[in-house]
Order: C-alpha cells, then sequence, then structure tokens
C-alpha cells in the first residue's frame, strides 16, 4: 500500500507545482501588461524636446544676423552667410523634430513671431535662454556672445542625444564655431 500513495504524493505534487507556474507566469503577464501603459514620454519626445531648443536658438540668431547686416556694411556679407546657415540649421533641426513628434513640432510653429522680430526681449522666451540672449542682439559682440551660446548648447545636446539627432546636434554646434571664428573673425 506504500508505494501507491509516494506515486500519488508525486503526481499532486507535480500538479501544484505546474498550477503555480501558471499563475506566476499569468502575473508577469498581467504586471508587464499593467507597466506598458505608462504614459510618460517617450525617447522620441524627449529628444523631440531636446532639439526643441536648438531650432528656436537658431531662428533667432538667424534673425539677429539679418537685422545686424544693414548696420555693418563691413560685415554685411558675412552676416548674411550666418543668417543663411542658421536658417539652414533651423530647418534641419525642425525636421527632425517634426519626424520625432508632431505634438512637440507644433510649438516651433510660434516661434518664429516671437523670436524673429529682433529688438524683441524675448519675454516670452522658452526653457533656454539662447534665444533671448541673440534675439536681442544689438552688436557684433552680443552677435558673437549669442553664437558661441548656442554652440555649446547644441554641444550639450550632442552629449545626451542618440543616433541621428546626436550627429544633427554635433554637426549644427560645429558649423556655429566655424562660423565665429571665420566669418566674424
Amino acid at each position: 500500500v506504500k508505494p501507491a500513495a509516494t506515486d500519488v504524493l508525486d503526481a499532486v505534487d507535480r500538479r501544484t507545482v505546474l498550477r503555480g507556474s501558471l499563475a506566476i507566469g499569468a502575473g508577469a503577464l498581467v504586471i508587464g501588461a499593467s507597466s506598458a501603459c505608462d504614459s510618460g514620454p517617450t525617447p522620441n519626445e524627449i529628444t523631440a524636446t531636446a532639439l526643441l531648443p536648438l531650432a528656436k536658438a537658431a531662428r533667432s540668431d538667424a534673425a539677429a544676423a539679418r537685422s545686424l547686416a544693414p548696420r555693418l556694411p563691413t560685415y554685411s556679407a558675412a552676416l548674411g552667410v550666418i543668417a543663411d546657415q542658421r536658417e539652414a540649421h533651423a530647418t534641419a533641426l525642425s525636421q527632425e523634430v517634426q519626424r520625432l513628434d508632431s505634438d512637440t513640432a507644433n510649438q516651433l510653429s510660434a516661434a518664429p513671431s516671437a523670436s524673429a522680430t529682433p529688438g524683441s526681449t524675448g519675454a516670452g522666451a522658452s526653457s533656454t535662454s539662447t534665444p533671448e540672449s541673440s534675439s536681442t542682439a544689438g552688436t557684433l559682440d552680443e552677435l558673437r556672445s549669442a553664437l558661441r551660446a548656442s554652440t555649446r548648447t547644441a554641444h550639450d545636446a550632442a552629449i545626451s542625444l542618440k543616433g541621428y539627432s546626436a550627429g544633427l546636434a554635433g554637426s549644427v554646434s560645429a558649423s556655429i564655431a566655424t562660423l565665429v571664428e571665420v566669418q566674424l573673425a
């Protein structure tokens, strides 16, 4: 009689283990599914948000360079190059923000009216000081300072981002540094 009892106990133990495994597996699926419903920002939203101030600064720097060109005839050609290059930066950055997150890109559509005015005080500026400082550049030295600030901001973004966005920010940073050193020498 004893051997039969041992076989029954072994079968019960296996069934209990299998049932327990199924319960744990189902619980893990429920926990995984509930954590997937997290409403935090996606990596694309975070990257788009990091590129947003760079695009705004590029537009603002371009506007500042264009506003200085008529007042500084000896630098007007150089300021035209700076304005054109910063507009190209703004376009590339805006396209990347749009590709990453259209909701964040909607914030760019409001930026030109606020930052393109050369004499604006920037009181409604966004989270970075770069657009504010470059939109009020009234002298060549102020423009240089604003461009150097834009260089640092793009450099920092390049370090913190990944992939194409990091390369874009790094390229923008290098380009701005070159503009300051070559065009405004």
